[in-house]
């Protein structure tokens, strides 16, 4: 049971990782406002991601016989879409600036904004269904309550956005460069992952 939590606090963590418009607008908040503000976004997609989370959940604990009948096919979709994400975090071109309007908000609507941002996204559900098939949550078999996992995965994220928003007040700057770097190296290592995922799957269907 711990070791299913500590896999959804893992899966919140990595859903979080890839920069993009929930992590601009993080630094854009803590930078030009205060560590709440950015905090508050933090949160905000955290319970985004938790809503898919939860359903992502769900949609495995309904079909996990198919799933664990096809978990080497499952691994390595999940491999290729991560794969997709990583790629994306190597390639995409990092931007600090926000439209001068948009930042002339309150703590409770930065919130609202990130949460309706994640949810209006639907590769967020496939890859939340990716990294949840990947760490073998949903199965069932000694994991803690769906609920529990649910939360899991939006505590990861949060304790995620927690650390970013405190380094970035702690260091108080962060260029574009060094945002590039970062991006570079998270969708490097996201890469890694997905690799190894892939390969692990192509073992489980020669070796069956």
């Amino acid at each position: 049971m711990l070791i299913s939590i500590l896999k959804a606090l893992l899966v919140g963590v990595i859903a979080a990782v890839p920069i993009g418009p929930i992590f601009v607008m993080v630094v854009q908040r803590t930078l030009c406002h205060s560590r709440r503000a950015g905090v508050m976004v933090g949160l905000g997609a955290a319970a985004g991601d938790m809503v898919y989370g939860g359903v992502g959940l769900l949609t495995l604990e309904l079909i996990k016989g198919f799933v664990l009948g096809h978990q080497a096919l499952f691994m390595i979709a999940g491999g290729l879409i991560i794969g997709a994400i990583g790629v994306s975090m190597l390639t995409r071109e990092v931007s600090l600036s926000l439209p001068e309007e948009k930042r002339q908000v309150s703590d409770w609507a930065c919130a609202t904004q990130a949460f309706a941002s994640t949810l209006s996204n639907p590769a967020a559900l496939a890859t939340m269904l990716a990294l949840l098939t990947a760490f073998n949550l949903g199965m069932g078999a000694g994991e803690a309550p769906l609920p529990l996992l649910t939360l899991g995965v939006g505590a990861g994220e949060a304790l995620y956005w927690g650390l970013v928003t405190w380094l970035l007040a702690r260091f108080l700057h962060i260029g574009e460069r060094t945002l590039r770097t970062v991006s570079r190296v998270a969708g490097a290592l996201v890469c890694v992952f997905a690799v190894v995922l892939v390969v692990r799957g192509i073992l489980m269907i020669i070796g069956s």
